[in-house]
């Protein structure tokens, strides 16, 4: 981020006057490792792992050098490979390298089952590029079943005041971990240890202040179905709070703090800026009479049209407001400046917002970590409402749902003499309301004379972060993609490629404004769903719901429930039984599986029918009432889940009467 460049000019002059000179940790890193180590013995329950981490050991300490700060961190890992995926694992080490930092002392080697150590040739390791991403790369020889890799390397980086280490992986478990953090003994950091990770309180040895935190038997975190990982992670973070010699009682790097400075990049214009404003808000089509939100909407998708949002832009004029206007293009962060300059000039109050995210680490309120607040969302305290600078896919008052039901930080600005700053409080990002949100669907049935084909009107109806799947592709596809986009959404609920008379509704951004519905509409002919037998006909009723998951726990769920946002899937759909015959088996559309609390359905799958002359009607009603479920009601949740794929496979029986 731009704005980050700005923290960092601050921080290292701050960091320039509390560094002094200092011994340094021993980095000799033959000293860590065992001239004549040991093979490991792993036990249950993680000898049926592919591969078992035995040591993960980080230590970070901050230096000086000819009065330059840097940071230096070791990593020392040990893991056994336990079978051939382990071995294709681990046969090759991938070291990831970072902007502005230099891995130094890769040191490895191979520890067979019997012990026979075979080193790492320093001269077969190579650099390369993947993805837009360097690394440091080596093989190892001699893997074997039962065999050990380690290897450990140090990376010199940039100083920072903010760190973070995660030491759970998704595909390893491991036995031990050892987190140390090495500083000059007058400064004080605060470190703090998540889901389960221990710090212990600093010490200090000589002229260095020391940390360290530790786990042991940290599961491996497996991808489990409705869940997010991350938060769960265990992890340490840090950051500087107090320079004793400078001001012992003064904590640095506060909320508080990093409130005053954002606000302050964000709103501060030059003359030049102001006026390329000027000109540029007197072109936003705004009408007279307009309310804010109405005002808020016009703004953005003005700007959303007329402005490239590119994230990687990184040159120096990417935040500067009257090259954006001029060039059409900025940086997420130059977008945050234009639309606050916009807000000004039209007299539109608002706050800007730190969001953490639900599907990552959040903001700590009591661990100022100002890594973890980088994305922006605007406030408005007339609406209630939100807006999302950056996300092009998105209109107010709509906001990427990652940054709903978490608590951000609030810049609310103020203004002492005529001086303007801004009070930074936390408070909850809501989201929109349960109701906004579906994906429904209508069908309507026949059969044709020959009663081998289904002639179906299908309509598919997507509400609030229901449409944000779809409405993408019908502002950036060319046509002829979208027509083949529209015969896969149909495709899906219907089984055929026989589809005409596709007609879309509400594919504009601006009808997320009030929530008009996403619709597409087709007919289509199927003959998939129809079976005969004998005189009867078998039809796929169920198919018409499109997939369904389908949940299946052979281990115990480890995470709770967690969806994108709250919503209802609510189909309808009428069938035409063929003059003369009759439905057998209707009763097999009835389903009721649900989940109550305080008398109020959170969570269920409903299906039943009417039946009137030659017409059956069927309606579904799934609905998930939260965005999370506890671990307690995981049973329930996979009872639902599973409640509409066993709809999905119900076939009426058509006989003739």
């Amino acid at each position: 981020m731009i704005y980050m460049k700005h923290i960092f000019i601050l921080t290292q002059f701050l960091l320039a006057t509390v560094f002094l000179s200092a011994q340094t940790f021993d980095f000799n890193l033959a000293k860590s490792w065992d001239e004549k180590p040991t093979p490991h013995e792993v036990h249950k329950p993680y000898d049926s792992s592919s591969s078992v981490g035995i040591l993960d050991e980080r230590r970070i300490e901050y230096v000086t050098e000819k009065d330059n700060i840097f940071v230096n961190a070791y990593y020392h890992f040990v893991v056994k490979v336990m079978n051939d995926k382990g071995i294709e694992t681990y046969n090759k080490i991938y070291i990831p390298a970072s902007e502005n930092s230099e891995i130094q002392n890769i040191q490895a080697r191979t520890i067979t089952s019997t012990g026979k150590i075979i080193q790492l040739n320093a001269g077969n390791i190579k650099e390369i590029e993947e993805d837009n991403q360097r690394y440091k790369l080596f093989a190892l020889e001699g893997l074997e079943k039962g065999s050990e890799v380690e290897y450990s390397y140090t990376v010199k980086r940039n100083f920072s005041l903010f760190g973070s280490e995660t030491f759970q992986r998704t595909n390893i478990p491991y036995l031990h971990a050892k987190f140390t953090l090495i500083v000059p003994s007058h400064l004080k950091f605060d470190v703090k240890g998540y889901n389960g990770f221990l710090v212990s309180p600093d010490s200090v040895i000589g002229e260095q202040r020391v940390i360290v935190g530790y786990s042991n038997d940290i599961d491996e975190m497996e991808e489990e179905k409705y869940a997010e990982t991350d938060p769960y992670l265990q992890r340490v973070d840090y950051k500087l709070s107090y320079n004793l010699v400078k001001s012992p009682e003064v904590r640095l790097n506060t909320w508080k703090e990093f409130a005053q400075r954002t606000y302050n990049y964000y709103i501060s214009r030059t003359q030049k800026e102001d006026k390329a404003l000027d000109a540029f808000v007197s072109k936003i089509p705004l009408q007279p009479g307009n309310t804010d939100a109405q005002k808020i909407l016009s703004i953005e998708d003005y700007v959303k049209t007329n402005i490239n949002i590119d994230k990687d832009i990184i040159t120096d004029n990417a935040g500067n407001i009257e090259s954006i206007i001029k060039n059409k293009a900025t940086s997420d962060d130059g977008i945050v400046r234009l639309f606050a300059g916009i807000f000004d000039k039209l007299s539109i109050s608002y706050q800007f917002v730190y969001a953490g995210t639900r599907t990552g680490y959040t903001i700590d309120e009591n661990l100022e970590n100002w890594r973890r607040a980088n994305d922006v969302l605007f406030y408005f305290p007339s609406t209630g409402k939100y807006l999302s600078p950056s996300t092009i896919d998105l209109r107010y008052p709509y906001i990427p749902y990652q940054y709903t039901a978490i608590r951000g930080l609030f810049l609310k600005g103020t203004t002492i003499g005529d001086f303007k700053t801004a009070i930074g409080t936390f408070g909850v990002i809501p989201i929109e309301p349960f109701d906004q949100h579906a994906l429904n669907l209508e069908a309507d049935i026949r059969f044709n004379a020959d009663l081998d084909t289904a002639l179906i009107n299908l309509k598919k109806i997507f509400r609030g972060y229901g449409a944000q799947g779809y409405r993408p592709l019908y502002n950036f596809l060319t046509a002829d993609k979208q027509e083949e986009v529209n015969k896969e959404i149909i495709k899906e609920n219907a089984g055929s490629d026989d589809i005409a008379n596709i007609k879309i509704e509400n594919a504009a951004f601006t009808d997320y404004f009030d929530n008009k519905p996403f619709i597409i509409n087709a007919d289509v002919k199927s003959t998939d769903l129809i079976e005969r037998a004998g005189n009867k006909i078998l039809f796929k009723a169920g198919v018409i719901i499109g997939p369904q998951e389908q949940m299946y726990q052979e281990k115990p769920r480890r995470l709770p429930v967690e969806l994108p946002f709250p919503h209802t899937l609510n189909r309808t759909i009428v069938l035409h039984i063929p003059e003369g015959y009759i439905v057998k088996n209707p009763d097999d559309l009835n389903m009721n599986v649900v989940h109550k609390q305080n008398n109020i359905i959170t969570m269920g799958f409903v299906s039943s029918y009417t039946l009137n002359d030659n017409t059956i009607t069927i309606t579904i009603n799934e609905t998930y009432h939260e965005i999370s479920y506890p671990l307690s009601q995981f049973e329930e949740f996979k009872k639902i889940i599973n409640a509409s794929a066993d709809f999905n496979k119900v076939t009426l029986v058509l006989e003739k009467k």
